[in-house]
């Protein structure tokens, strides 16, 4: 669950779908925007898609929000986007248990680390898209 950039391109392909709505927005369209490949942009709709957050016009092409902007969060995208691993922070498993350090460093950092991405998730709720669009706009 680390945050790379598929969480950023993935909030500017959902952004791009309700920002140029009055246009066609393809995998081409957003990937001029973000300056990547379409196929990035193809494999980052599909999972926007399959999390509810996104519709995919087959056939015609382009994309459109699933729901309102501002029923979206920045965590529902982080969420979708996320790889299966549950923890931001990852803690090396490899220190001897017999060292006064390394067998307790788990435990020393879990709940700090916790803590963190409680925080981080938090805060990413109270962010919607159509908080961002208002600022894009301002």
């Amino acid at each position: 669950m680390q945050v790379g950039t598929k969480f950023s391109v993935s909030i500017h392909i959902l952004l791009s779908a309700e920002f140029f709505k009055d246009e066609k927005v393809t995998s081409e369209f957003i990937a001029s925007s973000v300056g990547t490949n379409p196929v990035i942009i193809r494999k980052l709709t599909q999972l926007l898609k399959k999390a509810g957050l996104l519709e995919v016009r087959a056939g015609v092409g382009g994309v459109n929000l699933a729901k309102k902007p501002g029923q979206i969060t920045l965590f529902d995208v982080y969420q979708a986007v996320s790889d299966d691993e549950k923890n931001l922070f990852k803690i090396h498993a490899k220190s001897p248990a017999a060292c006064p350090l390394g067998g307790k460093i788990e435990n020393l950092l879990n709940s700090h680390f916790l803590s963190a991405q409680n925080a981080m998730q938090k805060e990413l709720g109270k962010v919607n898209l159509q908080d961002l669009l208002d600022e894009l706009k301002a």
